[in-house]
């Protein structure tokens, strides 16, 4: 049986009747994934659902041609492969862990007996889907702001972790190139102009976000910022 610690991570779990707390922490597991791992494969038939409790995930295809296409990232709290377990296809796209991940885990039949069972879970499901929708909304919105410097600050307020060391980038310069589809030089000068206004640090090639609620400001728009 899991830990009430572990749970208790997921969202909504305090709201869910002591009954189906005790059925999901009965059947449930937790899966644990190194950073660079695949954590599930483009093509392989979905029989869990998975929720993401910490840790980042992004998804990626593989191409025929060996080539790979970032597409979007996962923050924790999300719910993973409801679509392909209830559609019973296969998964269109590799989950790529960028940091440590830790998942729980529901087996796919177990999910729909729940699902039959008890409406707060149906209503969990709603709102985990609805959140992956707001996450590919923001994916789409960083990809078509007005400016390439302004789709970088998107994504630092977006795809920033909180770790040990403070708030921060943890992937380097040339994934978050793949991602927006810029060269590695514009990535540099654009990160070194946030710098300089004190927004972000580098330290190692790694990016260190200094003041996160500005940075929101001007990837809203609620800030004017000259890049």
């Amino acid at each position: 049986m899991i830990s009430d610690t572990k749970l208790m991570l997921i969202p909504g779990w305090s709201t869910f009747s002591p009954r189906l707390q005790k059925e999901i922490s009965e059947q449930a597991r937790i899966r644990y994934e190194k950073a660079g791992s695949i954590v599930f494969h483009q093509g392989m038939e979905a029989e869990v659902v998975a929720w993401t409790i910490k840790g980042l995930l992004f998804t990626q295809t593989q191409h025929a041609n060996g080539d790979q296409t970032l597409l979007s990232h996962i923050p924790p709290g999300r719910l993973v492969l409801f679509n392909h377990v209830w559609q019973q296809r296969p998964v269109g796209r590799d989950y790529y862990a960028v940091t440590n991940v830790e998942l729980l885990i529901l087996p796919r039949g177990y999910t729909a007996k729940l699902l039959a069972q008890h409406e707060e879970f149906k209503m969990f499901v709603i709102d985990a889907l609805t959140a992956r929708l707001d996450d590919l909304d923001r994916v789409l919105y960083t990809h078509k702001v007005a400016s390439r410097e302004l789709s970088i600050v998107c994504f630092l307020v977006d795809c920033g972790v909180t770790e040990k060391d403070g708030f921060s980038l943890p992937f380097t310069m040339q994934f978050l190139a793949d991602c927006l589809r810029l060269s590695r030089p514009f990535i540099a000068k654009t990160l070194k102009i946030l710098k300089k206004n004190n927004l972000i640090d580098i330290y190692y090639g790694k990016v260190f976000i200094l003041d996160i609620d500005r940075l929101r400001k001007i990837a809203y728009s609620s800030e004017v910022f000259k890049l």
